[in-house]
């Protein structure tokens, strides 16, 4: 399932927005990255979506459950069981209604375009809300009636991460009444604020049933020659009879062979192990994770108070000791790769599943060399996934060419360029409207160029003397201009030595 289009009529900062989203005609990629200031709007169309895409979420928890409707939330704001309605607040000011408009496409219904449409009136009191959601309906209908046919279907992943998402603590508490099955996906996946408990949590529930299930090997172990013998012949028909007949080989690759044997028969206790007891869904994580960061063996130490260990460098670490960026990245792709190993099990690799994820200014915390390949890394390590975003780091921006990249400014929407491959200074101009340094020392060097320009050489000097009074001595562009007036004195030189030969 992906997003096509959202309409939204008065609401927050837009009076009438429409935004296409990521793969396109034009754009093939799945993701569609929102740039602009702050309180322009960027995070307004992402709560829009979560509000629209909460009648899909609540519709699959609770297909087989008798919805019923809450009168009022602590704000006086009716709630449903079905879903999301629009907030009071989320109104235009000066406006009486507001509307938005959600259109999508599931090849699971043949790829038609559907529809959902929420809207809030303050008209009449108490508020008046409506909602047309024929689409998500259907979809339900189907997800619903294959998922009481089989629980190995996949089921879309959607999930919002705002801004306030940042890893607080790491709790490793069981709930002994909790059960968990492929709809525990959906928990608090488009909530206001994330709190990653779930995860680490999910985290060590997972590890304490694979630890269970390594501790039992030995009874599994009656069929070990079997396994062996089944284990051996796929590896000698990948590695050696393919490659012809095995009297063929040379005396070299013959002790090749019993090598790899008996390096067989050595390792076989982590083989028979890995083969037969490794949680699906925890390595699915465990690979995501070290895909995106520098943190290795994520796995939870049970001495005194249960906590989470990664390896970095080398070193053994507690998750409480990484950066806030390290610990952000961390929980951020367990989270995603987690709700996808719980939606996707029939999948060989459930990170190869769908669905729609939208994170809010999605560089939080990172540094830029983070920044520079973050989309590279949620396109290969989630590649079915459509991902909307919103940023203010021009690293992220000119990570790829395929993205389709709005800027938004007061309330207008705009369809940018390709910045792929462009320097942070000329993406920091040109998208984010930003000097790429302080405005005085700007129009230094601009008089500084106007005056070379004029072979004015003494005004140029001069500037170029009080400048590096006041910056550092290896400054790129103080460089540049002193080359550019060196380079214009010599070819100003020349021009003179012609003259007078010609004279």
């Amino acid at each position: 399932m992906k997003v096509k289009r959202l309409h939204l009529q008065n609401y927050g900062r837009f009076e009438d927005l429409n935004i296409d989203f990521a793969p396109t005609t034009k754009k093939t990629s799945n993701v569609t990255v929102i740039v602009g200031n702050n309180g322009a709007g960027k995070s307004q169309i992402l709560q829009a979506l979560a509000t629209g895409l909460s009648w899909l979420v609540n519709g699959l928890s609770n297909y087989d459950k008798e919805i019923s409707v809450i009168k009022s939330d602590e704000h006086g704001f009716l709630k449903s069981d079905e879903g999301q309605y629009i907030e009071q607040y989320q109104i235009m000011n000066n406006k009486d209604y507001s509307e938005l408009e959600l259109s999508f496409y599931d090849k699971s219904i043949g790829m038609e375009v559907l529809n959902t449409k929420s809207t809030r009136k303050e008209i009449l009191l108490p508020a008046s809300y409506g909602v047309q959601r024929t689409g998500f309906d259907e979809l339900i209908k189907v997800y619903s009636k294959n998922f009481q046919k089989s629980k190995d279907i996949s089921l879309p992943i959607v999930a919002y991460y705002p801004v306030n998402r940042g890893v607080i603590s790491t709790p490793m508490d069981i709930n002994e009444d909790s059960t968990t099955n492929q709809l525990t996906a959906y928990e608090d996946t488009l909530t206001s604020s994330v709190s990653f408990e779930n995860f680490f949590s999910w985290f060590r529930e997972r590890e304490d049933i694979e630890n269970e299930s390594l501790a039992s090997s030995k009874a599994k172990k009656k069929n070990k020659e079997e396994d062996v013998a089944d284990i051996l012949m796929r590896y000698l028909k990948e590695s050696y009879i393919e490659k012809g007949k095995l009297e063929e080989f040379s005396s070299k690759e013959v002790q090749e062979l019993h090598g790899a044997i008996r390096n067989f028969e050595t390792n076989f206790e982590e083989l028979f192990s890995r083969r037969f007891f490794s949680d699906k869904q925890l390595t699915v994580v465990r690979v995501a994770i070290e895909e995106f960061t520098d943190l290795t063996n994520p796995r939870i130490r049970r001495q005194g108070t249960p906590t989470m260990i990664v390896e970095k460098d080398g070193e053994e670490l507690d998750v409480k000791q990484l950066s806030q960026g390290e610990k952000s990245l961390l929980a951020l792709v367990g989270d995603i790769a987690r709700r996808l190993a719980l939606l996707n099990p029939s999948l060989e690799n459930p990170l190869e599943g769908e669905g729609v994820v939208m994170i809010d200014e999605v560089d939080l915390h990172l540094h830029p060399k983070w920044q520079h390949d973050l989309i590279d890394k949620l396109v290969a390590t989630f590649p079915n996934v459509q991902f909307i975003l919103t940023t203010h780091s021009p690293h992220v921006i000119s990570d790829r060419n395929d993205i389709l990249l709005y800027s938004l400014d007061d309330g207008e929407l705009t369809e940018m360029p390709n910045v792929y491959g462009e320097d942070a200074n000329t993406v920091l101009t040109k998208i984010f409207d930003v000097d790429i340094r302080d405005s005085k020392v700007e129009e230094q060097f601009n008089v500084i160029r106007r005056a070379i320009s004029k072979h004015d050489y003494m005004t140029a000097e001069n500037c170029i003397t009080e400048l590096a009074e006041k910056l550092p001595s290896d400054h790129l562009e103080l460089l540049k201009c002193r080359l550019l007036l060196a380079q214009s004195k010599l070819a100003n030189n020349h021009k003179d030595e012609s003259n007078h030969a010609e004279d």
